[in-house]
């Protein structure tokens, strides 16, 4: 049953602004034909035998409609009178003024941008009431944005856009994607606004606040929270206090890009395989030399330029695994400096010599300036054509300069929020699985990682999220409503060749709250079961998910060798 809405139906303003910019118009036309037609009616004609004829009502206004508008069908149903012929002349001129001028106010009406505007919100809010697949409300399309959409659409994943940017939306009705994605320009933090988008519809799944103002994000989620309290919100903070504030409220997924990036660089020093790892999970591909070349760099001294926010936080963490820092920053009066700091922007050789960057490991130019920070790791290349480089991007637009400096490693923000909501809405269990791992040796990831390229090559490689229920698996539900009996591995084979592996593996199983990290093929499937997977969805595979038969087949055939399938049943 769809949740009550808070504002009135779109379709009633459009009515209300055409009745109320037409009103003139229709009441001069009204009066108008009224005293033709009352004219015609009482003015005496005469048959085609001389006898006297009135014309009816309805006789009148049809003559008096196409007359109106000059098209001129003669006069009718008898030859007209001198008397109505007179009348007629005299009607004449009113009626094709009175006709022209509201038609003038139509086309006015049709381009008034308050109109279209309103003609379009009407649209939009009709678009999203009808939508019966689930869906995201994604707001803000910026950078972000952008990537998180395009993302989803290439999935098929249905989203609702909406951006205080007009031009952007305009935009993004212009780009070719999967699907139609709804959008609406307008304030997201306004709560109207949110609820016109959907954010009280039954199939709205998630909330995504992603706009370049925490304000505004923030307002957002704890809208989303208080509103529709039963969907996942995810929302953008670069600043501690409003990550705080949010988390406070009982926002589900906070995302610092700055603290994120800031724990991407610690982990690959400390437990690369772990990074390399989570990244070919989230991101599909494996940065095994960047993880070799950082670890071994943590017990090197870096040289850090810019002592922002991200300066800070990435100063802050590295520091807690015992990364030593000189830290150039032009703007003390700005960002209070820890003691030896450099007064410079970092683009100077002579600061960086003073900084120590022909010793250093390692230099990250953290700056808010897109130019300042590829000036920073050029000049450091040339004092030492070694060093390992990390650099902020600002603005998307600059990638190709970013792309052509080369550097180890960019910091964007709007890739990291984008990579981190994806996985939350796509696959939630990603970030419980991630967690999991963190128990595991570095030795036993590496394993799992060589099992995994093992199974599937690197470009074929994804990670997907199902449940065991008929949307998703309407093969395993069927055969669980009927009583049979299923296991893990009835997953892991193809089932019309039981004895071939299929090539992914489960990496969670979650069910009322318990989970099974990396569960082996003896674990029993059980209805309503989440699964995450990795590898390469196969022929098989879908035949598993969708047709009953082949799942039978396979269940019938299985050899009940499970040890390949599975690495432990750990819980």
């Amino acid at each position: 049953m769809p949740l009550p809405h808070l504002v009135p139906n779109p379709g009633d303003h459009v009515v209300f602004l055409v009745l109320r910019r037409m009103r003139a118009p229709l009441i001069v036309m009204i009066v108008i034909t009224s005293i033709s037609v009352l004219g015609m009616v009482l003015i005496p004609g005469v048959d085609e035998q001389g006898h006297p004829y009135h014309m009816s009502f309805f006789e009148a206004f049809y003559f008096v409609s196409f007359m109106t508008t000059t098209i001129g069908f003669g006069e009718i149903p008898h030859a007209f009178t001198p008397e109505q012929r007179f009348w007629v002349t005299l009607c004449i001129y009113p009626t094709v003024v009175g006709w022209l001028y509201a038609f003038g106010s139509i086309l006015n009406l049709m381009q008034d941008p308050a109109f279209k505007r309103t003609l379009f919100h009407a649209a939009f809010a009709r678009h999203v009431r009808n939508l019966s697949e689930p869906f995201c409300l994604v707001c803000g399309y910026g950078a972000t944005g952008h990537l998180l959409v395009h993302r989803m659409a290439k999935e098929y994943r249905q989203c609702v856009v909406i951006d205080i940017d007009q031009e952007v939306i305009n935009e993004l009705v212009m780009e070719d994607l999967n699907l139609y994605v709804p959008s609406l320009g307008a304030d997201a933090a306004e709560t109207e606004h949110l609820i016109k988008a959907g954010l009280r519809h039954p199939m709205c799944r998630a909330v995504a606040a992603i706009t370049n103002d925490d304000q505004a994000n923030q307002k957002i989620a704890m809208t989303a929270r208080l509103l529709h309290p039963d969907i996942a919100v995810i929302a953008r903070a670069e600043y501690p206090e409003t990550e705080r504030n949010m988390r406070a409220f009982g926002v589900h997924h906070v995302v610092n890009p700055f603290a994120t990036f800031a724990e991407d660089i610690a982990e690959a020093m400390t437990m690369p395989a772990h990074f390399r790892f989570r990244t070919r999970l989230m991101e599909g591909n494996d940065p095994e030399s960047l993880a070799e070349r950082l670890a071994g760099l943590a017990d090197r001294p870096w040289v850090l330029c810019g002592f922002g926010r991200l300066g800070q936080t990435i100063h802050a963490r590295l520091s807690e695994i015992g990364v030593r820092f000189s830290v150039v920053d032009a703007h003390p009066e700005i960002n209070p400096l820890p003691d030896g700091a450099i007064i410079g922007r970092g683009i100077e050789e002579g600061h960086l010599r003073e900084a120590g960057i022909e010793r250093a490991g390692g230099i990250i130019a953290a700056t808010d300036d897109d130019m300042d920070n590829l000036s920073i790791i050029m000049a450091a290349r040339r004092l030492n054509p070694d060093i390992f480089t990390i650099v902020r991007q600002v603005q998307r637009a600059n990638g190709a300069l970013f792309e052509a400096a080369a550097p180890d490693m960019v910091m964007q923000c709007n890739h990291l929020v984008a990579r981190n909501a994806h996985s939350w809405i796509a696959t939630p269990l990603l970030h419980d699985f991630a967690d999991g791992i963190e128990r595991l040796s570095e030795r036993t990831v590496e394993r799992l990682m060589k099992r995994i390229a093992a199974k599937t090559a690197a470009e074929t490689f994804e990670t997907w999220q199902v449940r065991l229920d008929d949307g998703d698996m309407p093969a395993v539900a069927t055969m669980l409503r009927e009583g049979k009996e299923l296991r893990m591995g009835h997953l892991l084979r193809d089932p019309w060749h039981p004895d071939e592996p299929l090539p992914h593996i489960v990496l969670l199983a979650e069910l009322d709250g318990r989970e099974w990290v990396l569960p082996g093929p003896s674990l029993p499937l059980q209805p309503n079961m989440n699964l995450l997977f990795c590898g390469r969805q196969s022929v098989g595979w879908m035949a598993a998910r969708l047709q009953p038969d082949a799942l039978a087949y396979g269940v019938a055939n299985a050899c009940g060798d499970w040890a390949v399938a599975g690495v432990s049943d750990a819980h």
